[in-house]
């Protein structure tokens, strides 16, 4: 039985969604099924999307508010690549504030990887 899932996303944010619909699985796999986690990793351009200064309705996109609100409800664990991070040329103090936000290096990932049941890539 599966009981924690990792979602793995890596593509820019900007001119795709593939970022809010991981957000969107993860939050619909906690509210009907039967997991116990889901833990989100944001590796290359996808660190763009927790910027504070992230602003898609500038280029017509649906603004995230609505999936900020599924990830309090839901309480999805969510970790930052810090090299991603540092090639952003993002701080930590850049990023949202939110509970659940964690900066890992690459043995973290491969850990919190391993140890999940189920694993996609967005």
């Amino acid at each position: 039985m599966v009981k924690s899932v990792v979602i793995i996303c890596q593509d820019s944010p900007i001119g795709k969604n593939s970022v809010m619909e991981a957000i969107r699985m993860g939050a619909g796999l906690m509210a009907v099924g039967d997991i116990d986690s889901c833990k989100i990793i944001f590796l290359g351009d996808a660190v763009y999307f927790l910027s504070k200064a992230y602003k898609p309705s500038v280029l017509n996109m649906e603004m995230p508010s609505n999936i900020f609100r599924m990830l309090e409800l839901s309480e999805i664990e969510l970790y930052i690549f810090k090299n991603a991070l540092n090639a952003s040329g993002l701080k930590r103090t850049d990023l949202i504030d939110y509970k659940y936000l964690n900066l890992v290096d690459s043995e973290e990932i491969s850990q919190i990887i391993a140890q999940s049941d189920i694993t996609y890539k967005y």
